[in-house]
């Protein structure tokens, strides 16, 4: 049995202590729609939108959703500490500095991680693809304060992966990594606990037993993920795999907990509330002219936590939209959905 990522909490709260877990049993509520807080429990900062690599399944890699969703801005550093500090302000306890990007590609990411963790937060987390990890930047994210770290591998072959992951090298990438466990491991350090990460679709499905072999002894969690469109008006069924237990659950009904927990904040400066590749859709205002919470505590962020916690999502047009792209189904099986809502 593989470990997945809420078994890593029992080390965070080794090392962490009662903040984390005063933190967590606060995420517990939320998820739960039991707990309002006044402002989001975590944040995922955007600092640009580049990368190296031109996966398909992402939207820097999918032609439609480059044109509609990636730019070319940076975020200047007076906004990220602008969010930070009023991040602090609130007690904010998680922070992710990366959006749709290769983190590793910021040099001066550990500088960002540094300033988070010196104002208070503690669970600072991240995914990176690995081709940029080089012995000298293992060592500064290892002493930037990070929490957790999952590389993105989406494979357990090297045909499969450069398939997937196009424009990285397999052998180099798994080098890399493999260094980055050995370093961790042969300084002591406790953190951060470090994941690999696989997102299921047809092209890989077939791997995930012989992916989660390769793992299982060498890092704290295997995360495996369900597929998302990266936008909602061009056809991906080619990605979606043979069976999911996600897409079932959403057919029978489905609240979405990410408005209750987040606020995702693009590059831009706009503030969106959940983590899908074209959540600037449901945009609830820019960092530039707004707080974080003024915008947590808007009659618009309300409106969408209620609708979540009552299951009814389709009261929201792009909710239903990538409630319906995500699992593959249609109107009908919207209203269907409702009249069984409703119902009960």
């Amino acid at each position: 049995m593989h470990s997945i990522e809420d078994d890593v909490n029992e080390r965070l709260i080794s090392v962490l202590g009662e903040k984390f877990v005063d933190y967590r049993k606060k995420w517990d509520s939320v998820n739960k729609f039991e707990l309002d807080t006044e402002f989001p429990l975590y944040l995922q900062v955007e600092l640009n939108q580049i990368c190296n690599l031109k996966c398909p399944m992402c939207s820097i890699g999918a032609p439609d959703a480059n044109t509609k969703y990636v730019n070319e801005s940076k975020m200047d550093w007076n906004i990220y500490e602008k969010i930070i500090l009023e991040g602090e302000k609130y007690g904010c306890p998680s922070l992710n500095p990366q959006g749709v990007n290769e983190p590793l590609l910021e040099q001066n990411l550990e500088d960002h991680i540094k300033f988070a963790s010196n104002h208070g937060f503690f669970d600072i987390m991240m995914n990176t693809n690995a081709t940029l990890l080089s012995e000298e930047r293992s060592r500064k994210l290892l002493d930037s304060g990070l929490s957790r770290i999952r590389f993105s591998l989406d494979a357990a072959t090297k045909e499969t992966y450069e398939k997937i992951r196009i424009g990285a090298k397999f052998d180099t990438v798994i080098k890399n990594i493999e260094r980055f466990i050995q370093m961790r491991n042969e300084t002591k350090n406790q953190l951060p606990v470090i994941g690999v990460n696989f997102v299921k679709m047809s092209t890989n499905e077939h791997e995930i037993e012989s992916f989660i072999k390769k793992w299982q002894d060498s890092v704290d969690f295997i995360a495996i993920q369900e597929f998302m469109p990266p936008e909602l008006d061009s056809d991906y069924s080619y990605f979606y795999p043979s069976n999911s237990e996600y897409r079932e659950d959403m057919k029978s009904g489905f609240k979405c907990q990410q408005p209750w927990q987040r606020f995702y904040i693009h590059n831009t400066g706009q503030v969106c509330p959940c983590c899908a590749f074209f959540n600037s859709e449901l945009s609830v205002g820019n960092i530039k002219e707004k707080t974080i919470f003024e915008m947590w505590n808007s009659p618009r962020m309300k409106d969408l936590r209620n609708i979540h916690k009552q299951g009814e999502f389709w009261k929201d047009e792009w909710c239903k939209k990538c409630v319906m792209g995500t699992c593959g189904i249609n109107e009908s099986d919207v209203m269907k959905i409702q009249k069984i809502h409703e119902s009960n």
